[in-house]
């Protein structure tokens, strides 16, 4: 530590005319090697800081100042910034000599993943009226699929169903008294009056998710008179879905139903009475068609490898992980881009990544144990960089001992550093309070609660794990998320701390033991009655809700539940998605056991699952 804390406080030195010729040879390649992607001056202004081997806060900013511009367009996944993100990373990993530990030989492990959707070839949507005219509707301008729709086509007689909404035990039902099955509904947005007591049945997933249950074919969403919506389709997501609704649904312009029958008079008598005003339309028929296309996106991690000093323990690994994806490039309603560069979340641990990779690069001696520095993409899209390395690891994941990660540590305030994950492994409150006591953070952890970052795909193969994190703030995922808002000398302190950790890791006679953590303590919360403990897997693209993992002493836990396994049925529910599981557990009472059907290595099994009162962390 004293030999870390000199080269810190040490003044930079001017590079010598030799340093000069090497900086400008690894400009040229990186700029050669991401020339697909205007690359000019950021890139040598990025590059420029591979001059230390000190830990600072001049080289992490400019790290994070790079990474974060706008010139990588927020570094999407799958997107041309993440990769010129990924080229950065892995040029300095090769000049910093760390081993390539991707695929072929290359700093990188690739992967794909699905992308956003997009409107395919023959949407089509056409009205046969009782006189046999037809009339015909134009995809974009006069309907747009629903992004939960399913793919296919269908023809059928059509059925007013108010505002789809089936909710006997609030005293309202659309549905009552009238047949629906194997036919078209055409149903309000929004709910009765505005009344917010439906508000959990008014949302498009659980209209189309009533309609399929009613044994409807398709849907067809209109935006009422009396609404507080324009006459337009609904915008079409295009943001990435788990799996569709399992039935057809569109949305169109108010010409649709106007088309049918006065729309105006029978929405205001559905509001002031509160009572459903359902019928058939006779001798009206209605075909559709959807075809909706899902992107297939690539992306990759970026992983080098620092041998350890010590002949024996050389043969065990460090983790060091940072995502360094964000969310990209979204187009606001008035047709304006904006980009979220994602400067604390992540390009701050990333930056951290490299100061670290650089660091131990040049004091080798320090650590005995080997250190496997690796930048994950694609976490935002839900952990599926870190989960595929787990999955499909380059080196022995049982030689894994310990994974450190950082995720959002560009907000120092308070002196207030977050270190979760202790609970992990009785080694790590000693040594993280020893460590700390060279700093003086004042730490803060949460006992079991490990936070949605990549740390959680290595403590859910059974490896102790830490995240250092700063906390959230008013900036997270939005555009001001930008390099000149960050506390880079309080990133220096914050790195520096983690530096020494993992060297104390890397040193420790026996590898740290892995423990479950045991269920934080929390306290009543709303409006979810229940909660059984389970973590999605968000990036599961099948049918039924996926599970990345289970929460220790969950009711989940306790039934036999784990990760892989995937739920497709609740209480004789079918479970299609993640919308479907949150609706059946709306239903169910907190402690009376529930039936969870779930395939597992290909077979159907039912497991007895006792839902606990849903809870809120305590402050």
């Amino acid at each position: 530590m004293g030999r870390l804390r000199t080269l810190n406080l040490k003044r930079r030195k001017e590079a010598s005319t030799v340093r000069y010729v090497w900086r400008w040879c690894i400009l040229i390649l990186f700029v050669a090697s991401v020339s697909l992607v205007r690359s000019d001056i950021s890139s040598y202004r990025a590059v420029r800081a591979v001059s230390s081997t000190a830990i600072t806060a001049v080289e992490l900013r400019e790290h994070v100042r790079y990474l974060a511009s706008d010139e990588l367009e927020g570094r999407g996944a799958g997107t041309k910034g993440a990769e010129v993100a990924r080229e950065y990373i892995a040029t300095l990993f090769a000049e910093w000599g760390l081993r390539p530990m991707g695929d072929n030989g290359t700093y990188f492990q690739r992967f794909s993943f699905s992308g956003r959707l997009r409107l395919g070839e023959g949407n089509s949507l056409e009205l046969t009226l009782p006189d046999g005219r037809k009339r015909t509707f134009a995809p974009e301008k006069e309907f747009l699929p629903l992004a939960l729709s399913a793919n296919g086509e269908f023809e059928g007689e059509i059925v007013f169903v108010g505002y789809g909404i089936s909710a006997p035990d609030k005293n309202y039902d659309d549905y009552a008294g009238i047949d629906v099955r194997g036919k078209v509904v055409l149903a309000l947005r929004g709910m009765p009056a505005n009344d917010t007591k439906f508000a959990q049945e008014a949302t498009f997933p659980a209209k189309l998710r009533t309609a399929r249950e009613k044994g409807a074919k398709a849907i067809i969403l209109v935006s009422g008179p009396l609404s507080p919506f324009d006459d337009e389709p609904v915008p079409f997501w295009n943001e990435p879905v788990m799996k569709d609704a399992g039935i057809l649904g569109v949305s169109v312009k108010r010409a649709f139903a106007e088309a049918l029958f006065y729309l105006e008079p029978v929405q205001r008598q559905i509001d002031e009475t509160l009572k459903p005003f359902s019928f058939a339309l006779d001798k009206v028929r209605v075909r559709l068609k959807v075809n909706l296309q899902r992107e297939r996106l690539e992306d990759a991690n970026v992983i080098g490898l620092m041998e350890g000093s010590d002949p024996n323990l050389k043969e065990e690994i460090v983790v060091i992980g940072a995502h360094y994806d964000h969310v990209g490039v979204s187009v606001t309603r008035d047709g304006q881009r904006e980009i979220f560069n994602g400067a604390d979340d992540n390009a701050s641990g990333t930056s951290g990544l490299l100061e670290l990779a650089q660091y131990f690069s040049a004091n080798r001696d320090k650590v005995k144990r080997s250190l496997l520095f690796i930048a994950f993409g694609a976490e935002e899209r839900g952990l599926i960089g870190s989960r595929h390395f787990v999955d499909n690891p380059t080196v022995p994941l049982e030689k894994v001992v310990a994974m450190v990660n950082m995720d959002m540590i560009g907000r120092l305030r308070n002196n207030t550093l977050f270190v979760l994950g202790i609970a992990s492994s009785p080694s790590w409150k000693e040594l993280v309070e020893d460590v700390n006591s060279q700093f003086n953070f004042t730490l803060r952890d949460s006992p079991g609660v490990f936070g949605a970052s990549d740390h959680f795909a290595f403590y859910n193969k059974g490896i102790p794990v830490l995240f250092f994190f700063t906390g959230m703030h008013e900036n997270y995922h939005r555009p001001s998320d930008d390099w000149d808002t960050l506390n880079y000398e309080g990133m220096e302190k914050i790195v520096q701390m983690v530096a020494t950790v993992v060297e104390r890791i890397a040193n420790m006679p026996q590898r740290p033991q892995f423990q479950k953590a045991p269920q934080p303590a929390e306290r009543p919360a709303a409006p979810m009655r229940v909660s059984t403990g389970i973590v999605p897997d968000y990036s599961w693209e099948g049918e039924g809700v996926k599970l990345m993992g289970v929460r220790p002493g969950s009711p989940a836990e306790k039934a036999g539940l784990k990760a892989g396994d995937v739920i497709v049925e609740v209480a004789g529910k079918q479970i299609r998605n993640l919308y479907d599981y949150m609706d059946a557990l709306s239903k169910v009472e907190p402690n009376k056991p529930v039936n969870f059907v779930i395939l597992r290595d290909g077979q159907r099994i039912t497991v007895t699952v006792v839902p606990e009162p849903m809870r809120r962390r305590a402050e």
